[in-house]
């Protein structure tokens, strides 16, 4: 009886360097990828924020320069559906901003009298609280992903919005 011969490969198969440039694209692409998306979501954060900002300066305007009530601001100023969720947040349910409640019923002379200024004193914020009243710093949510700290956004009276790490340059009145 004879000898079973095995056949022996010299060389790779065509699919293996495939899959091993593949692999490596994908392993330099997703760092950037990733990167990307997070600050898409915190550039979609900033936009909700603004547009609040925006419907906030509109009643202010209509109501004799006073700020609304902290009880059922959405509705007073008339913000509801997906510009109240953040992107950043990954639970779908509620309400992800905070209204400072410090400002409710206050008139814009009552603001300037305030030490700080005008564009320190934060209006709403990224957060967790179900009320979707802040009244301090401790209210709000760092849930944007940074580098070396996560960041939150938070919109200002003046109606600009920051992504910042920390709080040492806001009022919250």
């Amino acid at each position: 009886m004879g000898k079973i011969k095995f056949p022996t490969f010299k060389g790779f198969v065509i699919a293996e360097p495939v899959i091993i440039i593949v692999a490596t694209a994908a392993m330099i692409a997703l760092p950037i990828v990733s990167a990307h998306w997070s600050q898409g979501r915190m550039t979609g954060c900033s936009s909700n924020q603004k547009q609040i900002a925006l419907a906030v300066t509109m009643y202010v305007q209509e109501n004799n320069e006073i700020f609304p009530a902290a009880e059922n601001t959405w509705e007073s100023i008339d913000v509801s559906g997906k510009i109240l969720e953040c992107p950043a947040k990954r639970k779908r349910e509620g309400t992800y901003y905070a209204y400072n409640a410090n400002l409710a019923f206050l008139s814009l002379s009552d603001l300037s009298k305030i030490n700080y200024e005008f564009y320190y004193i934060a209006l709403t914020a990224d957060s967790d609280r179900e009320d979707s009243k802040m009244t301090s710093g401790d209210d709000i949510a760092f849930r944007h992903e940074g580098r070396e700290k996560n960041y939150a956004m938070i919109s200002f009276v003046d109606g600009h919005v920051i992504a910042t790490k920390d709080l040492h340059d806001i009022s919250f009145k």
